[in-house]
C-alpha cells in the first residue's frame, strides 16, 4: 500500500513539473500562452494540495 507522504511527494512533483515542463516549451515557442496558463495554475494547485495535506498529516501525528 501506498503511504500518504508518498502520495503528497508524488503530488508535488507532478505539480511541479506541469509549470516547469510548459514554461520551457513556452519559452521555445512550443507552445501558446493560454495552455500554459492552464497548465501552470492546474500545476500551483497540485503544490498546495500537497502542502495542506503533508501539513494536516503532521498535525496528526503530533496528537
Amino acid at each position: 500500500m501506498v503511504s500518504v507522504r508518498t502520495i503528497g511527494k508524488i503530488t508535488a512533483i507532478g505539480g511541479f513539473s506541469l509549470i516547469v515542463a510548459p514554461a520551457l516549451l513556452t519559452i521555445n515557442g512550443l507552445m501558446d500562452n493560454a495552455t500554459f496558463t492552464i497548465l501552470f495554475i492546474v500545476g500551483f494547485l497540485l503544490i498546495i494540495v500537497s502542502s495542506t495535506n503533508r501539513a494536516r498529516l503532521t498535525q496528526q501525528q503530533r496528537i
